[in-house]
Order: structure tokens, then sequence, then C-alpha cells
């Protein structure tokens, strides 16, 4: 029943009252039977009669009634004192539906039963359609009030469980605060905390370790997101077990990389993350498959003195970063910080930020060489290879092996690639322009630039194909080496595009064949003009017969599959010997030629031979 009932709704459902349990109180045994007689004739079938107030309060203490007709003047208590002593039974929002019954109709009599707790009252002898409709209208309002405590009741718990959802979430936040929400590990916050209140407190040294998981983006593609985070469970738990058996403690630096520290330093402590690498990269049963983790991991320590430094902990960490840098991203070591290592970063950071600026404000900074193919019968220059150079104003000349890994890295090496293909285009029209005629040059092409190209939507073809047109410069001119890692980043649509390449009738060479990844079965179905012999082979070949040998294998691999083969790396008169013997026809190497500046490689082509022009 709502709030909003009337008095009239009250008295349209009194027949909803007949079930309602109503006691009568009275030493007069004839009222008893009176009211008791009535009260069923009208349908009411759970009234209960009591003559003595002592047997009425146990009734009502047992289980309280829903309506009490109560005598006022009775032997052993009087209805106020039973009143009374109800009354103090109840909750305190409750209130005592009592009716007094009373041949007394003065004012003193009422105001005491009313401040005794009585409702109303019924007066004897009895009217019984008034005793009626008071009964009736007690019964309703009491059905009232039990309704509304039900509702406000049904309120108050919901409201508890509102508060105790908000403490819920509260304490989450709070957890949340401090932990990692997928390893429930300390976050880095209050790593940081804790280190400052326990360990470095409490210890006369201290170390720590980065650990870092690499696999995460790649186990998200195949895995998905639920088995990433029960590696990293893993992960944190197999931290957990080796560290704690140490005093030590770990928690999430951020992303998939750990940091976890020990209460000393030194050898006990390389000992321990050592151990802890091998724990951490340990196979993975999950359940369906045995998945190989991989990482890498730096470690540095505090010396006693540095501990009562506000840096400390900074600068350990730091240190540990670059020993981490410092590792191949599937080392699986956790090796210790020496300064070489923090060199080292500082001067890639160093670079990275030279390499942008220059590829935006100064491309002049940026230049190309060419290193001449010799054809070894004649020892006439037959081609060359486009090598980029990077000239800073500040720092010097800077090698290809430091600045080139940061441009595949950062994304940037797409722009570059082109722009050296652009570059060697140029100056096969200036050789065709001085001299009436031109060599071929090849121009490396990274594996990490198609990539980015294909990510793009953009097509290392329709660029090639966009540039020769520019330039007007004949395809069989140009010469793209690839790699056989380049091969392996996407096999199927790598080869495809060298197809198109072929197509088009631009040549295409495998470089640096016999270091990556190639098969006997791959060479033969691969759209090749020429394969590339790495250094390798042909460094002290002419002093090895076995090098030899398999040098030879190449070389008569090559010809029987149709292709030309270049022998890279040749420095000595001794490898020209061996190489002619094997019938290699060209060489690419200091013997002849270092890379050259365009208007000295021009001048050696005006030249009828290049035997060794540059020693």
């Amino acid at each position: 029943m709502s709030a909003e009932k009337t008095a009239s709704e009250f008295q349209a459902e009194a027949p909803q009252a007949r079930d309602a349990r109503i006691l009568i109180v009275d030493d007069n045994l004839a009222n008893l039977a009176v009211l008791a007689e009535f009260l069923d004739m009208e349908g009411f079938s759970r009234v209960t009669t009591e003559s003595d107030p002592r047997h009425a309060m146990v009734l009502w203490q047992a289980q309280p009634f829903d309506l009490l007709l109560l005598d006022m003047r009775m032997p052993h208590m009087n209805g106020h004192e039973v009143m009374a002593a109800l009354k103090a039974t109840l909750d305190p929002d409750d209130y005592l539906p009592c009716i007094v019954l009373t041949a007394q109709t003065d004012r003193e009599t009422r105001q005491a039963s009313l401040a005794a707790g009585a409702i109303d009252f019924i007066t004897k002898p009895f009217d019984f359609e008034e005793t009626l409709k008071r009964i009736n209208t007690a019964l309703n309002t009491r059905l009232l009030h039990q309704q509304k405590r039900n509702q406000l009741s049904d309120f108050r718990r919901r409201l508890d469980a509102q508060a105790h959802e908000l403490q819920v979430k509260e304490h989450n936040l709070a957890y949340l605060a401090t932990h990692d929400s997928v390893t429930g590990l300390l976050n880095r916050r209050a790593l940081t905390e804790r280190l400052r209140s326990h360990i470095m407190a409490q210890s006369d040294a201290f170390s720590c370790a980065l650990v870092e998981v690499t696999d995460s983006d790649q186990l998200l593609l195949i895995e998905g997101v639920e088995s990433v985070d029960f590696f990293l469970r893993t992960v944190a738990s197999r931290l957990k077990m080796v560290l704690d058996d140490h005093f030590g403690i770990c928690g999430v630096w951020g992303g998939q990389t750990f940091l976890c520290a020990l209460p000393f330093a030194g050898e006990a402590a390389g000992r321990v993350f050592n151990r802890l690498a091998k724990a951490v990269f340990a196979p993975v049963d999950d359940f369906d498959v045995v998945v190989t983790l991989h990482g890498r991991g730096g470690y540095s320590g505090v010396r006693p003195k540095e501990l009562d430094t506000p840096e400390a902990i900074d600068a350990t960490v730091r240190r540990a970063g670059f020993a981490l840098a410092s590792q191949h991203k599937r080392s699986n070591l956790v090796v210790e910080f020496n300064q070489i290592m923090e060199d080292t970063a500082l001067r890639r950071s160093l670079l990275e930020r030279e390499l942008m600026s220059a590829m935006s404000e100064h491309p002049e900074q940026f230049f190309l060489q060419f290193q001449p193919k010799v054809e070894l019968t004649r020892e006439t220059i037959v081609g060359g290879e486009a090598l980029l150079r990077w000239q800073h104003p500040e720092l010097g000349f800077i090698s290809p092996t430091e600045f080139i890994p940061i441009a595949e890295e950062k994304g940037q090496i797409e722009v570059l690639g082109l722009i050296v293909i652009e570059h060697a285009l140029q100056f096969v029209r200036r050789m065709q322009s001085e001299l009436g005629r031109a060599v071929p040059i090849a121009v490396n092409v990274s594996g990490v630039q198609l990539e980015l190209m294909r990510a793009k939507g953009q097509s290392l073809v329709d660029e090639v194909q966009r540039l020769l047109t520019a330039y007007a410069v004949a395809p069989p001119l140009l010469e793209l080496e690839i790699t056989e890692s380049a091969l392996m980043i996407g096999f199927d649509w790598v080869v495809d595009a060298l197809h198109q390449l072929r197509e088009l009738d631009v040549s295409v060479a495998l470089d640096d064949f016999g270091t990556g990844y190639s098969s006997f079965a791959y060479i033969q179905t691969l759209p090749i003009s020429t394969l590339k012999i790495d250094r390798a082979f042909v460094d002290n070949a002419a002093n090895s017969p076995r090098q030899a040998a398999l040098l030879g294998a190449i070389v008569r691999m090559a010809q029987d599959l149709g292709l030309t083969t270049v022998a890279e790396g040749v420095e000595t008169r001794e490898d020209i010997d061996l190489l002619k013997q094997l019938n290699c026809p060209i060489a690419q190497g200091y013997y002849y030629s270092r890379p050259l500046m365009p208007d000295d490689f021009i001048t050696l082509l005006r030249q009828p031979s290049c035997a060794r022009v540059m020693p």
C-alpha cells in the first residue's frame, strides 16, 4: 500500500485485514467471549483471548500481534503497565497497535491512555458498528505502517548495498592506484615509494633489474588479449617466486616491463638476476600449446655511499634501462650495466634527434657514394652500388650501420629509401649526359621499408615506375638489392612485388646470400637476376680449401640457375685470382675501389680499365 492511500481506500481494504492476528486482554471473561464471537462473525479468524495480562505479555513477546485490544483495569497488571512493558520491546521506528477497552470516558483517562501508547478507544458497553470501524481503521493504519517500515527497510538495504558497493569501488580504486590491474604487482609509483621506504632505508646496498617481455604484440595478434594477460601474470608469478626467496620486491614499471629490486648488490645480485631470467623466459604451458617467451633485461647496483642521495633510485633504474636497451629484444638475458652501454644509448638518442632534424630541415647532409662492380675477365666497370652517406656538420661522418637501423625503427626508412632510388636515377641521367652511356646502379631495399609502405597502402613498384618515368631512365639501368631477411617479412607478397619489378625490366639481386634464411628451394622460385655472395664466403677463401669449395659450389649453382654472380668484399689479389678460377664473373670490393663520390665514379668510368685504381 502506498503512502498516498486515502481513508476511504483504507476502509475498502478492510477485508484484507481479516487475516490479522488480534489479541484481546480483559479479566472479564464475558467481555472476552462477546468480542471474540463478534470478530469471528465479521470474518476475523486469528483472534486470541487472554484474561491474565501476565500471560498476554508472554504471548506478545513470543510473536507480536497486529492489534491489541486491552482492558485498563485488571488484577496483577493494569493496562498502563502492560503498554509500558510492551513498548519497551519495540524497535525505535515502531509503535504499539493498542486500542483501549474502557467504560470510563473522562478526559483524564483518555489522556493517560494516549500517553501510555494507546492509539484509540472502544467504550463499554460495545457499540459493534463503531467497534468494527475502529478495529478496521487501526488494522489498516497498522498495515500502512508496516508497509512504510518495509519500504524503509528495503531502502536501507539498498542504501547499505550501495554503500558497500562504493566501499568496494573505493577499495578497488585505492588498489589500482598502487597496483597493476593485470598482474596484481605494484605499479611504478607505489614501487618507487616502496623502494625508498623499504629497501633503501633498511639496506646497506641495493640493486634493480628491468625485465621486458618483447613478445606481447605478436602474442596479442595470435592468441588475443586474454592469453597475453595470462602470460604476463605468469611472468609476474615467476618474478615473485624468485625474489621472495631473497627478500626482493617487484612491480610493473610500464607496459610489459617489470622492475625487480634486491636489498644487496654485486655478484650475489647478478646470480639472482640470472636465475630470474631463466625462470621468466622458460616455456609456458598454455594448456593448448607450449609457448616460449622472449625478452631482455638489464641490472645495476647502488654502492653504499650512493644510498643517501635522492637520485639513487632514478640513477640505478636509468642504468638498468641502458643495460636492457643494449640487448637484442629476444636475447632472454639480463645483463649488468657498464658505461659503454650508457654511452651507446646516449649516442643513439642523439642520432635519433639529429636524423629527424636532418631529414626535415637539412636533407643536403645526405648524399650517395657509388662502389664499382668490376667484370673480372676484362677488369672493366659494369655497374655500381649506391650507398647512402650522412655527413653531419658537428658529428662528422655517421656510418650507415648506425643511422639505418634508427631510420627503420622510427619509420623513416621509407622516405630515405625512396630518396636513394631517386638520387641514383639522377646519377644515371648524369652518366648518360656526360658520357653518352651509363652502367646499371644497384640500390638496397630494406625489408622494413617494404613493410611500412605496404602498411600505408603504398607500392614500391608504383614508386619505382613513377621515378623511372620522371627521369627517363631505362628500367635495366636500375637494380634493386633485397636481403634474404627481407623476404621473410612476408614471402608471398614480397615475391609478388619482385615479379612486378621484373615485369618492368628492373633487375633484382638477392643480397648477402648465405647469411639469411633462404634455401635452394626458395632461390629457384625467386624472380631474381643476380646473386650477391656475402663477404663472409670470400674472406680468406684463398687460404681455405673448404671455404673455396663452398664458394665454388655457390657460383656453379648460380650459373646453373641462369643467375649472374657478384662476389662482395674482395680485398686482395688472391681473392681475385680465386674468383677467376671459380668462374665468378663480377666482383665488388676495396681491391678495386672504395665507395666513390659521383665525380670520381664518372672519372673512373672514363678509363679503359679499372684495375686497382683505388687501392
